[in-house]
C-alpha cells in the first residue's frame, strides 16, 4: 500500500514570502510617512543697506560694506544653513545666516581695519491648514546679532580694539504656500513678520523660489528673499535691509 505524501512546502513557502514582502512594504511605507528631513546650505547674493546710531556716535553710522556672495568683495567669513523636519502636517523650520566682512586702509603710517558680522537664527514650527491645499502657518522666535569692531595699528605698535555687539529675540509669525507645477518642479512662497515692539520694531522677511527634485535625495532650489529688520532700543537704532538672489543645495533623507 503507498502513502500518498502532499508536497505543501513550496506554497506554503509562497504564502510566508509574500506576507513577509507585504509586511515589510507596509511597514516601510509607515516609516517613510513619519518623518522627513531637509538640510540646505545657502548661497545668499545679499546687498546689505544699514544703519547704526547710539549714544555714543553721536549720529547715524552708515554700515555699507558693499557684500556679495559671488565676488567675495569685502567678504571675510560665511554661513547659512536652513534645515526642516515634517511630519504630514506638522514640522519644524530653522534659518540660520552669519555673514563677516571687513575692510583694510593703511599707509605708511598707521592702518585702520573695520569689521562687522550680523546675522539671525530662526527657530520655528509649522502646521498645515488645509488638507487640499499646502498652506503652512508659521509661528517662532528670530535672534538677530550685529557685532562691529574697530583696530587701529601705528606702526609696530600693538593694535588698539574697540567692539560694540548687539543681540535680541523677537516673536515671529507667517504663511507658507507650495505649488507643484510637475511631480519635479515645485514653487514656494513665504512672508513672516514679527517684532511687534517685543525687542525689534519690525521685521519683515519675504521670500520666493522654485525648487527642482532632482531624485528623492537631492535638490536644486533658486530663489530671491527680502528682509527687513528696525531695532530700536534706548539711545540704539539700527536698522538693516538684505536683499538678493541665493541657490540652495537641498539634502532630503
Amino acid at each position: 500500500m503507498k502513502k500518498i505524501i502532499k508536497k505543501t512546502t513550496p506554497c506554503f513557502s509562497s504564502l510566508l514570502l509574500t506576507s513577509t514582502l507585504l509586511f515589510s512594504n507596509i511597514t516601510f511605507a509607515n516609516t517613510a510617512e513619519e518623518w522627513k528631513f531637509v538640510l540646505t546650505p545657502v548661497l545668499w547674493n545679499a546687498s546689505v543697506d544699514a544703519t547704526l546710531s547710539n549714544g555714543d556716535s553721536g549720529g547715524d553710522l552708515p554700515i555699507d560694506p558693499d557684500y556679495r556672495f559671488f565676488t567675495l568683495e569685502n567678504l571675510d567669513d560665511y554661513m547659512s544653513l536652513k534645515f526642516e523636519a515634517n511630519h504630514r502636517r506638522y514640522g519644524f523650520l530653522f534659518d540660520s545666516l552669519r555673514a563677516r566682512y571687513q575692510d583694510d586702509t593703511s599707509n605708511t603710517i598707521a592702518s585702520f581695519t573695520i569689521g562687522s558680522e550680523l546675522g539671525f537664527i530662526i527657530a520655528a514650527a509649522r502646521y498645515q491648514l488645509f488638507d487640499e491645499h499646502k498652506l503652512d502657518l508659521i509661528a517662532g522666535v528670530q535672534k538677530s546679532f550685529l557685532d562691529i569692531d574697530q583696530t587701529l595699528t601705528i606702526g609696530s605698535m600693538p593694535g588698539s580694539t574697540t567692539k560694540n555687539s548687539y543681540d535680541w529675540t523677537d516673536p515671529l509669525i507667517g504663511l507658507r504656500y507650495q505649488y507643484s507645477i510637475s511631480h519635479n518642479w515645485l514653487i514656494w512662497l513665504r512672508g513672516n513678520m514679527g517684532g511687534f515692539n517685543a525687542s525689534t520694531q519690525r521685521i519683515i522677511d519675504i521670500s520666493t523660489d522654485i525648487q527642482y527634485l532632482i531624485n528623492s535625495t537631492i535638490s536644486l532650489t533658486m530663489g530671491y528673499r527680502y528682509l527687513k529688520i528696525d531695532f530700536k532700543e534706548d539711545d540704539v537704532l539700527y536698522n538693516v535691509t538684505l536683499d538678493g538672489v541665493y541657490m540652495g543645495l537641498g539634502i532630503h533623507f
